[in-house]
């Protein structure tokens, strides 16, 4: 007698292709995975495995097959277990529902419009995910697939995609318009990026959310500059966007990555659209020197204040100053030969190796505080581990004086490590953040020069640079105030002589953002109350003089606790945190707005247009919910 297989009565069978019997196990191949094989197991009583990878592995796709193949109700006879129960049987009562053609004809074309809304939202969805062009709608290969794992549904046309594509941007701007209307204050970061002879200038928007204080970033525009990158194109570029999102009276700063680090800017095109490959010839210009031109006269240009980015300027101290104070040091030629040992063995991990023993080593990157956390991995293996290592990847083995200067390297250069990481940081990056780790980071620096036996003179070529280098940032009385709010600093970090003027100038500012709140507090004292205040002249100060935001800043001050959730007990200098802190340490985030795009770099090959670049790069970033309807 021939045991029962429910696999052959799945409605979702199709989906697999059966290979064998292992006893009481059905043995059978996604179909799905193709072209990898990948062989499931599954009780033949039961499908829930291969029910749960369709879920697991195959979720849209499975979805698709649910919407457009109702599960139907199993209808299995009752097994009964005793003689009284077959006996006692009887047969369910059920109601036959009799429909006129006119009704089943109409629940199909709904169950079929829904299924379609369902495909259509999924095919959008993946557009905007994988940034694909719209002509990728229209090839045969793309509407084959689609209807084959539909079940038939047709494929959106390209009219309807650019259609909804303008719809949901609409959409998303005004949404974020109306976000930023209740924001007092934010920052922009900006970025020019080139390729292929085009540019185009990215710009996001970054506050501070004053419910829990947490930043708050979105992409405002990806937008091509036609024309050579002059002060006028560029300015009226940033001009137009702050515009349309009405951000001229809350930009704090704008900040942009200048320096050596040099923006990709054309200083003219190429002749046109059709000799975009004709080379990708480009001249570097610095975008802080090209924001500072003066503008031709007769424009009228909105332009915040301009912000370095901190975390660029402090690499470039690990890199130019650094480098440049090792290479004119005794220990050159030993500081040569290690680097160039540690970037063969870095460039030896990517090779394919049949050796499978793991080796913690971080392979080779161009930012310095990688390159330091690659070369504190290495120095952390022991001497045979190191001597293998070598051998195994053919590499020269680092010598005795080599490891003791790279032991040396790792650990004086372990404060300016972590700055960076600090200033790079993605959810903290509050502008008061500056000046407190410029001033550690020099401090710890001081404390490792009496302990180095290599770097003494190296140690003094940072701290120059440092202090070059931010100069206007140690000057900077919004950084200071910005590092006065932040409970984790408030005026513990100056000097005694300095908190005095700092503490000041806060409460001025205090008054200044808060004018009505020390007339209110003054309101809710009766008169006989302010009378005994000026006779009696106990306990520390002056009552009478601290009301409102200035006895609030005090109290905020003789506080500690270090928790950014203690502000919402000092509503004023909430307000002051919000000001101050919202300009970010880092341009990093308009950075990984491209990395984000993953083939953005190229999108002439990709056959996207410079509008639909835009949309789908800004609806992707900003999180656009994965739709479910039309």
């Amino acid at each position: 007698m021939e045991q029962r297989n429910v696999f052959n009565a799945w409605q979702y069978r199709h989906l697999f292709t059966f290979q064998s019997m292992r006893g009481k196990n059905v043995v059978v191949m996604c179909n799905l995975c193709m072209p990898k094989v990948n062989l499931l197991s599954s009780s033949r009583y039961s499908t829930s495995n291969l029910k749960k990878h369709l879920e697991r592995k195959h979720g849209g796709v499975f979805e698709l097959f649910k919407a457009t193949k109702p599960r139907k109700q199993d209808k299995s006879e009752p097994g009964p277990s005793t003689f009284d129960q077959i006996m006692n049987w009887e047969p369910p009562v059920t109601q036959v529902k009799v429909e006129t053609p006119e009704q089943l004809q109409f629940e199909q074309e709904v169950t079929n419009d829904e299924s379609q809304a369902v495909v259509d939202s999924l095919i959008f969805n993946f557009m905007m995910e994988s940034l694909q062009p719209p002509s990728l709608l229209e090839q045969p290969a793309f509407k084959k697939l689609i209807e084959g794992v539909s079940g038939g549904m047709m494929v959106m046309t390209k009219e309807t995609l650019v259609d909804r594509l303008q719809r949901e941007q609409i959409q998303m701007r005004e949404e974020l318009k109306a976000k930023l209307d209740d924001v007092p204050s934010v920052c922009t970061t900006v970025d020019l990026w080139t390729a292929r002879g085009k540019s185009y200038l990215t710009m996001m928007c970054h506050w501070v959310d004053p419910t829990d204080l947490q930043r708050k970033s979105m992409a405002l525009a990806c937008t091509r500059i036609r024309g050579p990158l002059t002060y006028d194109t560029v300015a009226a570029k940033i001009h137009e966007v702050h515009v349309a999102y009405s951000l001229e009276d809350k930009v704090q700063a704008l900040v942009t990555d200048s320096g050596s680090n040099f923006v990709h800017a054309f200083n003219e095109f190429l002749g046109g659209e059709n000799q975009e490959d004709e080379g990708e010839q480009c001249e570097f210009f610095s975008l802080n020197a090209l924001l500072s031109t003066p503008p031709q006269e007769g424009a009228v240009l909105f332009l915040p204040p301009h912000q370095q980015c901190i975390a660029h300027v402090l690499s470039l101290v690990a890199t130019e100053d650094l480098v440049e104070a090792l290479q004119q040091h005794t220990t050159c030629s030993v500081y040569t030969s290690a680097m160039a040992k540690c970037a063969a063995l870095w460039s030896k991990v990517h090779q394919p190796s049949e050796d499978k023993k793991p080796v913690k080593v971080t392979s080779w990157t161009t930012r310095w505080n990688f390159e330091y956390e690659a070369v504190e991995d290495l120095v952390s293996l022991n001497d045979v581990q190191l001597v293998e290592l070598c051998e195994r990847k053919n590499v020269a083995k680092l010598l005795l004086n080599e490891i003791c200067f790279l032991k040396e390297y790792v650990e004086v250069l372990k404060p300016l490590a972590m700055s960076l990481n600090i200033f790079q940081g993605e959810d903290r990056c509050f502008f008061g953040l500056a000046l407190p780790t410029l001033l550690t980071l020099k401090h710890r620096l001081m404390e490792k020069k009496t302990k180095t036996c290599i770097f003494p003179d190296i140690i003094d070529a940072l701290l120059a640079g440092i202090d070059r280098r931010f100069a206007p940032i140690f000057s900077n009385q919004n950084a200071k105030l910005a590092s006065a709010t932040m409970p984790q600093f408030r005026l513990w970090w100056l000097s005694p002589a300095e908190r005095g003027d700092l503490q000041t100038a806060l409460m001025g500012e205090a008054a200044h953002i808060d004018p009505d709140a020390e007339d209110a507090e003054d309101e809710s004292d009766s008169d006989d109350v302010k009378l005994e205040d000026e006779f009696f002249n106990f306990g520390p100060g002056d009552s009478s003089n601290q009301r409102g935001p200035k006895l609030e800043v005090q109290r905020y001050l003789e506080s500690t606790t270090k928790t950014l959730q203690c502000l919402q007990d000092y509503p004023s200098v909430t307000k002051l945190f919000l000001k101050f802190n919202t300009i970010l340490t880092s341009s990093a985030p308009i950075d990984r707005l491209f990395s984000h795009g993953g083939g953005v770099s190229t999108p002439q090959q990709s056959g996207l247009s410079d509008e639909h670049l835009e949309q789908l790069l800004l609806l992707r970033y900003n999180g656009l919910p994965i739709c479910t309807t039309v």
